[in-house]
């Protein structure tokens, strides 16, 4: 049991019972923590004890008794009487719950009158003078065994009492202390929510006028439109979060594992997350290990731990960040760590983290969107695949670290393939040319789990000049790229490579005149974003 020494604080019930059992039995009182320290300063002090006192420490029986107390169970005797010089001190264990986690001590008891030597002995031990102790014990009268026992069990009876009545108090103190916090919490998490909703709302309201309104031009129109669009697919996943920590949190949630590579989590939970850290101007670096690693989970679980990781990072560095995403491989599982420059944790929040309405800075949270729930999401997911997850930050201003473990998949998990995907897949030389450098890097990544050697380009140019030196078999292409565009690219490949290469466009676009477009530029396939891994996959077997 942790020690809470605030029930040792001589408050006001304390001292005014202990003064009342000084007054009935003439003697001073002290209390001692588990560990023989912190002595709760003398209740009732009396004229043998002020005497005595500033020598006290070298009277063995003192210590002797306060040790015995500590070193009591609950089925030994609670008195404790150690005898010396005719003085006696009367002790007894502080018992909570079935421990022992203190000890009150009674003294000094005169037992009998002591001869003269006992006296001298005494005075010199204690670094007093003979006549004043000699006069000190002839005002006292000495006190049979059994009424000392009987002084011993009131002491046991009123310390215990007061200890379990200070217990319960500072107990009920704690948990009104949590409620109010919780209902604090709980109401700055709905008017948070209040605050979110009502954003999108007052958006699609003003665009749904200048749409019903008319009289506005048609770029007017399409602008209002689109911010419609975007606004009612904000307020579907502020929706869908708080379904999903609905369903989570009661446990009504099904897992729907398989054995999935964490490559193809990361790339698409990337792919989610991009707007929102380029929004920022974050940079994002990613270390997996080379060789594949399968993860037994469920893949848009999956995918939804590390996105909502991402955007917590995002939201919560300021402009210009640094986010790393980090896995390496333990004995039985895999460690994925999600590191970023930003505002970290203080010290009084980080326990409280992953707590529904707990939030560090509300205000924060106001102005970078969401409903602050995604760690409350990511312990509840972590927690149904059997893994863990921990927070670590060195205090305000000096970033967080999100460390998640995961157990590694199993072939017997792995739900059987179909005969064409059974078969190994061919290896290509690969030129990704792309000038985000988080798409790039992600595209990179994924096609190397596939076994592809892989080279990359940041801008039209250099990828042309990359495809005339290395010769590539394919080459994925961005359509927006600065410098020579995609188009151009595409008409360059073809010239300089003919039909021996195999282009892909990948691209925002996906409009059926885009299409078009890519198909006269030169393209053999086109891929809209976000392109998953899947889709990668069977446009690089022509599929």
């Amino acid at each position: 049991m942790a020690l809470d020494k605030t029930v040792f604080e001589p408050d006001a019930a304390w001292k005014r019972a202990l003064e009342k059992y000084g007054a009935a039995t003439h003697l001073t009182v002290e209390l001692y923590g588990r560990d023989a320290r912190w002595p709760i300063a003398q209740v009732h002090s009396t004229p043998l004890f002020e005497l005595l006192a500033p020598g006290h420490h070298a009277l063995s029986m003192f210590a002797a008794c306060v040790q015995r107390c500590l070193t009591q169970t609950a089925a030994a005797s609670t008195i404790v009487v150690e005898q010396r010089h005719s003085l006696a001190v009367i002790g007894s264990p502080l018992m909570l719950n079935g421990e022992v986690v203190g000890a009150a001590v009674a003294a000094y008891v005169l037992t009998a009158f002591p001869d003269e030597h006992a006296v001298r002995r005494l005075a010199k031990e204690c670094n007093v003078t003979f006549a004043a102790l000699s006069r000190r014990i002839r005002e006292e009268l000495p006190l049979t065994r059994a009424r000392s026992n009987v002084y011993g069990e009131l002491l046991q009876v009123l310390c215990n009492a007061l200890l379990s009545e200070s217990y319960r108090a500072r107990q009920q103190e704690r948990t009104a202390m949590r409620l109010t916090a919780a209902d604090r919490a709980k109401d700055d998490f709905l008017a948070m929510l209040s605050h979110e909703l009502r954003n999108p709302l007052g958006a699609i309201q003003i665009a749904s006028q200048i749409i019903r309104l008319g009289g506005a031009s048609q770029a007017a129109v399409q602008k209002a439109a689109e911010i419609v669009d975007r606004q009612v697919k904000h307020m579907a996943r502020l929706l869908d979060d708080l379904l999903d920590v609905s369903r989570i949190t009661s446990g009504r949630i099904e897992l729907r594992k398989s054995s999935v590579p964490l490559a193809t989590a990361v790339a698409h939970a990337m792919e989610t997350s991009r707007a929102l850290i380029d929004a920022h101007g974050h940079s994002l670096t990613i270390s997996l290990p080379e060789e594949p690693i399968l993860l037994e989970a469920d893949p848009t679980r999956l995918e939804q731990i590390v996105t909502n990781l991402l955007d917590n990072a995002a939201k919560y560095t300021p402009p210009k960040g640094h986010i790393a995403v980090m896995a390496s491989l333990e004995e039985n599982g895999v460690v994925l760590r999600v590191r970023d420059t930003g505002v970290g944790i203080s010290s009084e929040m980080l326990p409280r983290v992953f707590d529904l309405f707990a939030q560090g800075d509300p205000s924060l949270a106001h102005s970078q969107g969401g409903l602050g729930i995604g760690l409350t999401m990511v312990q509840k997911l972590v927690d149904l695949h059997g893994g863990t997850v921990t927070v670590h930050s060195e205090g305000l201003g000096r970033g967080t670290e999100v460390v998640v473990r995961l157990p590694l998949g199993t072939r017997s998990h792995t739900p059987p393939r179909p005969a064409t995907e059974g078969r190994v897949r061919p290896s290509h030389h690969i030129l990704v040319i792309e000038d985000n450098p988080d798409a790039r890097e992600m595209l990179r990544v994924t096609l190397e789990v596939d076994g592809h050697r892989v080279e990359v380009a940041e801008d039209g140019p250099q990828g042309v000049a990359m495809a005339r030196s290395s010769r590539p078999q394919i080459v994925l292409v961005d359509i927006g790229l600065p410098g020579l565009n995609g188009y151009e690219v595409a008409k360059q490949m073809r010239a300089l490579l003919g039909r021996h290469v195999r282009l892909i466009a990948v691209t925002g676009y996906g409009q059926p005149e885009d299409r078009r477009r890519t198909k006269e530029a030169g393209f053999d396939a086109h891929l809209t974003k976000p392109v998953s891994c899947e889709q990668i996959a069977e446009v690089l077997e022509g599929r």
